[in-house]
């Protein structure tokens, strides 16, 4: 990996860093025209994705494990993207989520942000002990995910939840789990060694 070559994604990550936590300031404040500045950082980010893909395709050796980081940092994009299509069409239904709900949903936000941030400063240090962290802390993510699917699908039952509320919450827990699944990826690809050490002591 190359200083040089890690600095060029930085303002990539710091568009999807930024996209995701306006999409979140929208959600806690249902402030619609945030979600207008986020959509319009989703556009850059697919034009920078094919720019930077070509220029590290042609990169030196050194930076072979970043020539598909930007591919998923678009994919975190894309999820983005239905995050934003979710709290609009919670705007336009008048659609609200119960407080437990709206705790959850702001929770996962938080965290998906914090390991967004973190794979940008992997891609920037190759750091193992933080490739480590995006590791683990993405699976815990997921499994946190789950417990609120779950307990949102009690909720439901018991008649707390209203269904009209259920496929857009569980739709925002799909999307925010695909962006700590492609930080998991950028790991990954980063620091391919420790994907196989931790898979070794999970055995």
């Amino acid at each position: 990996m190359t200083t040089a070559s890690g600095e060029l994604l930085r303002p990539l990550f710091q568009d999807a860093i930024e996209m995701l936590s306006l999409t979140c300031a929208s959600f806690r404040r249902h402030d619609a025209k945030t979600l207008d500045t986020a959509a319009s950082l989703g556009r850059s980010i697919h034009k920078r994705e094919k720019e930077l893909t070509e220029h590290l395709l042609g990169a030196p050796p050194e930076a072979q494990s970043l020539r598909f980081i930007p591919a998923h940092v678009e994919r975190i994009g894309d999820a983005s993207e239905g995050l934003i299509r979710c709290l609009r069409t919670m705007d336009a239904e008048g659609t609200v989520f119960t407080e437990r709900g709206t705790r959850e949903v702001n929770e996962l936000f938080e965290h998906a942000i914090e390991l967004l941030e973190c794979a940008r400063d992997l891609t920037l240090t190759g750091n193992r002990v933080l490739a480590r962290h995006v590791e683990i802390e993405s699976m815990r993510f997921q499994d946190v995910a789950s417990e609120f699917a779950r307990a949102h699908e009690e909720r439901l039952i018991e008649g707390v939840c209203m269904p009209r509320a259920s496929s857009t919450y569980l739709a925002i827990l799909d999307y925010l789990r695909e962006v700590t699944r492609h930080a998991r990826q950028i790991a990954a690809r980063v620091a391919p060694r420790r994907a196989a050490a931790d898979i070794a002591a999970r055995a």
